[in-house]
């Protein structure tokens, strides 16, 4: 999903800048939370223009949109034209609804899920009357109101609960879902972003969402991007990820004869069964300390996870080189969109 958004800029410039940004520097899809029905068109030529025509954005579409339903249970013209227009040019639709408990929904989670469930079929069936078997997706991003002022609070514990729930809705309709998890109200990469964000993750991911956003780098409630969040995020997913995956049991992962071959007293560290399995069997951390003792922790320079997280960042930023758009393609982009403001890494 598109991180940031460009607010120095005119609003209908919002999206196509910010795809860029991101077609720029990856090779990955990008789903874009649209702001602007001209400036979701501009997106839309520019990503045929990557993608090398507009039936070859069909084929392989490199963006998705994220056009929002509003709770409680409505559809305003310009996003629903927004969801047409999608629609009409192939690009997958993620309709999302994110109704607060408490607020812009019964402060009940199952009064919650139920409304959050009806919103997410209203972009669906919308889709699909326009264009049966248009690409669409089951988005919901239901949170809950912090008691005390009403405001949503992301990093809630029930944020976990009703998300999960969202997901499971989906598989019963069989669609496939954009859920929520990972958020937190922390304002810096501290031990409630860890503990908020670690939480509603892995509890939603168990729950069989297959596609997760504002899980990474984000902070308070998704108004800060943070590159050490960023860095200490792919450390909590990778750990999920990992939980999600499971025990892989088989003649080989159990291991029967191995063990009675080695018998009492003896050690496997240095068999061909554990080099086999080392790298697959066990999440290896980037971030996580692992030193034996404190004593060896202190001696070397007693960093706590941000300060690790930081290193990691600059030598990232120091060594990444990212995948930019051909120059003949971007010239092209160039000459025909004089919207598109930002600079690639080239």
């Amino acid at each position: 999903t598109v991180p940031c958004t460009p607010h120095e800029l005119p609003v209908e410039q919002w999206d196509p800048n910010g795809v860029y940004a991101c077609l720029a520097n990856s090779t990955k899809h990008v789903s874009l939370p649209v702001w602007h029905p001209d400036g979701f068109r501009y997106t839309i030529e520019l990503a045929a223009i990557v993608a090398g025509g507009y039936e070859a954005l069909r084929k392989r579409p490199l963006i998705s949109a994220i056009a929002s339903v509003f709770s409680p249970l409505m559809m305003d013209d310009m996003y629903t034209n927004i969801q047409l227009m999608a629609v009409d040019y192939g690009i997958p639709l993620i309709p999302t609804t994110a109704p607060i408990c408490g607020a812009t929904a019964p402060i009940t989670l199952a009064g919650g899920i139920l409304l959050a469930n009806v919103e997410a079929l209203e972009g669906v069936i919308l889709s699909q009357l326009a264009k049966p078997g248009a690409p669409v997706l089951y988005a919901d991003a239901i949170s809950v109101a912090d008691p005390m002022s009403l405001s949503a609070a992301p990093g809630a514990a029930e944020m976990g609960l009703i998300n999960a729930a969202g997901a499971q809705m989906a598989q019963y309709y069989k669609i496939p879902i954009y859920s929520t998890s990972g958020m937190t109200d922390a304002k810096i990469p501290d031990i409630q972003a860890g503990y908020e964000k670690a939480l509603s993750s892995l509890i939603v991911a168990l729950s069989g969402a297959n596609y997760i956003h504002d899980a990474v780098g984000l902070l308070g409630f998704g108004t800060t991007v943070c590159y050490e969040q960023y860095v200490i995020d792919d450390e909590i997913n990778g750990m999920i990820m990992r939980i999600v995956r499971g025990i892989d049991v088989n003649e080989d992962a159990l291991a029967a004869d191995l063990i009675k071959s080695i018998g009492p007293r003896g050690a496997f560290c240095n068999l061909k069964h554990t080099v086999k399995h080392l790298r697959t069997e066990l999440f290896i951390p980037r971030v996580s300390d692992r030193e034996p003792t404190r004593d060896v922790w202190l001696a070397k320079g007693g960093k706590d996870t941000r300060e690790i997280a930081r290193e990691r960042v600059k030598k990232i930023l120091q060594s990444h080189k990212p995948a930019p758009i051909p120059a003949d393609i971007d010239k092209q982009i160039r000459e025909s969109m004089p919207n598109i403001v930002y600079k690639d890494s080239n």
